[in-house]
C-alpha cells in the first residue's frame, strides 16, 4: 500500500487502488459505480460520482458488496444488476 498526501487528505494505493480518507476525520471517499466494477470510478472515462462518507459505513458496506458478489457467484467479466431501494 502506497500512501501520498494531498493537502489535508491523505490517498492510500492499495491493491492498485486510489481511497481517500480525510485527515483528522473518520470520513472515507465511497463511489459509484463500486470500485470492483469495469465501469467503475477507477477507469478514467470520469463517469463516477465520489462522496466522502463515514468510514466503517464505507468499509462495511465494502464487506457486503464482496459478500454479494460471492454468494452470487460473480465472477470477474459476469454481468450484474443493481437495483437501489430505501
Amino acid at each position: 500500500m502506497g500512501r501520498r498526501q494531498h493537502g489535508t487528505d491523505e490517498l492510500l494505493i492499495a491493491d492498485g487502488l486510489l481511497h481517500e480518507t480525510k485527515q483528522g476525520t473518520d470520513l472515507q471517499c465511497d463511489e459509484y459505480p463500486f470500485a470492483s466494477t469495469k465501469e467503475g470510478s477507477t477507469k478514467g472515462d470520469n463517469r463516477f460520482s465520489v462522496r466522502l462518507i463515514d468510514g466503517d459505513d464505507n468499509e462495511t458496506g465494502g464487506r457486503r458488496l464482496d459478500q454479494m458478489y460471492t454468494l452470487n457467484r460473480i465472477l470477474d467479466g459476469d454481468a450484474f444488476y443493481m437495483k437501489i431501494t430505501d
